[in-house]
């Protein structure tokens, strides 16, 4: 039965199913938050102790950047042919093969192919899963629900590391650790039954006409993707070439990582209450002035932390506000495809972000850093008020 004729017949039957399926999907995208958050430093500490220089650790990393370009766009498709739930647990199947593989062949070159495929098994996990969360939720909670959905996903990313420290990076146990966890996400799945996501006919006009009909929604998520990568692997250094100690500037990713996490739920919240629009808008301008504050923040730590504390929560905001914007935006058959066009922005942003702000912190010095962030909510910022009052966002 469909969800739209199950919703007609039977809505309270339609209530309970779609509460099951959230929170399948939720309890699912926990378990692969912690797997990515195990194998990322994972497979770099490993890499740097086997004497690869950094660009190739760097590389290894980029190549599951690479699997998800190329496999978002094919979810959709796989998604009508076989439906959600097989798609889902194949790729779960295939990540924790690759995992497992890895833990067992220790060979640099062979862990470029093992990425590679891992990458593509939680591709399919991401894009499918983000679809199926939108279709189960309501425009009154759409908000709520994926600002849960952020928080839990980057709450395993913060739990994977203290797993690494506590297992080691020695032997097969991390990679088991890691293996079963995939696995372990694709246990709610089996629960799931009765509606799925709808599964006809693409987006008319194909991927350029979804970015045509929603380019703020996807300028945040390009936003995010370049946010998240640039402050991963540069904040640190942004406190290092300010003379920070090493675990005060280690400190400045975990605390905006804590803001990311506990801020997702409030922003949810006031979009579903206030409008998600104006709340992406909110989130850029704060996005902008937490970090202007940044510098002159330095000189007062319990300033400079709930700076980057509010900094953190708010750029990652913008692709909870994305997400649930899609969500408002498309509905059935086309949601998949505006998904994989979500999750491709994302990624090409990512890959542009790093470079991008580490150029402007050669050039600039270490407040190149926080020009380029600037930059960034405030581009997003005046996109979004440029078409506030547009139909499609």
């Amino acid at each position: 039965m469909t969800r739209q004729r199950l919703e007609a017949d039977h809505p309270a039957s339609a209530r309970r199913a779609a509460t099951i399926e959230l929170a399948a999907i939720l309890g699912s995208v926990s378990a692969v938050g912690m797997t990515l958050g195990i194998t990322t430093p994972l497979f770099s500490v490993l890499l740097d102790r086997m004497g690869l220089d950094a660009a190739v650790v760097g590389l290894n990393s980029s190549v599951g950047v690479g699997a998800t370009l190329l496999t978002a766009p094919l979810a959709p498709w796989l998604l009508r042919r076989a439906g959600p739930v097989p798609v889902m647990l194949s790729g779960i199947a295939l990540s924790a093969a690759g995992i497992f593989v890895a833990g067992c062949v220790r060979s640099a070159w062979l862990w470029f192919v093992l990425r590679f495929i891992i990458g593509i098994g939680l591709s399919l996990h991401w894009v499918i899963s983000e679809t199926w969360l939108n279709e189960a939720t309501t425009d009154a909670n759409r908000g709520l629900v994926t600002g849960l959905y952020s928080a839990l996903l980057g709450l395993g990313f913060a739990v994977g590391p203290l797993i690494v420290r506590w297992a080691g990076v020695d032997g097969l146990a991390p990679f088991a650790i890691g293996a079963g966890l995939v696995l372990l996400a694709g246990t709610p799945l089996l629960c799931l039954r009765g509606c799925v996501p709808a599964a006809g006919h693409s987006y008319p006009g194909g991927a350029v006409a979804v970015l045509a009909a929603a380019p703020v929604i996807m300028l945040a998520s390009v936003c995010s993707g370049f946010v998240d990568s640039a402050s991963l692997a540069l904040l640190p250094i942004y406190g290092l070439r300010l003379h920070m100690g090493g675990s005060t500037a280690i400190q400045l990713l975990a605390v905006a990582t804590l803001g990311a996490v506990v801020m997702q739920l409030p922003v949810g919240w006031i979009g579903d209450r206030l409008g998600r629009r104006g709340a992406l808008i909110g989130c850029a301008l704060v996005g902008a002035a937490s970090a202007a504050a940044l510098p002159v923040s330095l000189d007062v730590p319990g300033l400079l932390w709930g700076v980057v504390f509010v900094w953190g929560g708010a750029v990652v905001s913008f692709y909870t506000l994305a997400l649930a914007l899609l969500g408002d935006t498309f509905r059935g058959p086309s949601l998949a495809q505006a998904n994989s066009a979500l999750v491709i922005t994302y990624c090409l942003g990512s890959i542009a972000g790093p470079p991008a702000t580490g150029a402007a912190m050669d050039w600039f010095g270490p407040q190149g850093f926080v020009v380029v962030m600037m930059a960034v909510s405030c581009v997003l910022a005046g996109s979004a008020v440029s078409r506030l009052r547009a139909p499609r966002f």
